[in-house]
């Protein structure tokens, strides 16, 4: 399947919605704002806030749309940005039914490509779940060296848990 990244529009709101809503068993396993509870105004509140954090260069939400069909597959983004030392966080996610395709390492080259070419970003950070074997595989195939085990790093379904500390630098990408 051929995918392309761009930012989020106001018409994604209904299709981030439904992506959503048809994978909330699958994504609520890893991620925290992805639960039964999830409404059409957490979807519609990502995009305004996603417009919003774009401009103040903090936070880059691309939507992962099929080049084709136009479907909205998933996301990916460039969060928690340090511009005095140009560091970056990476965070993917792909709708349940789209699950097992290379959607994910696509839509993250395409995302790390433009935090490192077009944000000047030297470093990119992807923070996984230890038990996320799916994902870790994804952070391994873009290049990233497993840099640490981050005890207590990340809250998730009410404790804290351990995360992997991946780390992408553009020499690894041979930019």
């Amino acid at each position: 399947m051929d995918i392309r990244i761009r930012p989020y529009r106001a018409d994604d709101v209904e299709p981030l919605y439904e992506a959503v809503r048809s994978s909330v068993v699958h994504l609520s396993t890893w991620l925290p704002w992805c639960s039964e509870a999830y409404a059409c105004e957490d979807a519609k509140a990502w995009v305004q806030g996603a417009a919003n954090a774009w401009q103040e260069g903090s936070d880059y939400r691309f939507v992962i749309v099929d080049r084709q069909s136009g479907r909205l597959l998933g996301g990916v983004g460039l969060n928690q940005i340090t511009e005095q030392h140009k560091v970056g966080c990476l965070g993917y996610w792909v709708r349940s039914d789209a699950v097992g395709q290379g959607i994910a390492k696509r839509a993250a080259q395409l995302a790390l490509n433009y935090g490192f070419t077009q944000l000047g970003l030297m470093r990119i950070e992807i923070l996984v779940l230890v038990n996320n074997l799916a994902s870790n595989k994804v952070a391994v195939s873009l290049g990233g060296r497993l840099e640490a085990l981050q005890r207590n790093k990340l809250y998730h379904q009410g404790q804290l848990c351990d995360a992997n500390c991946y780390a992408v630098i553009p020499q690894d990408l041979s930019l």
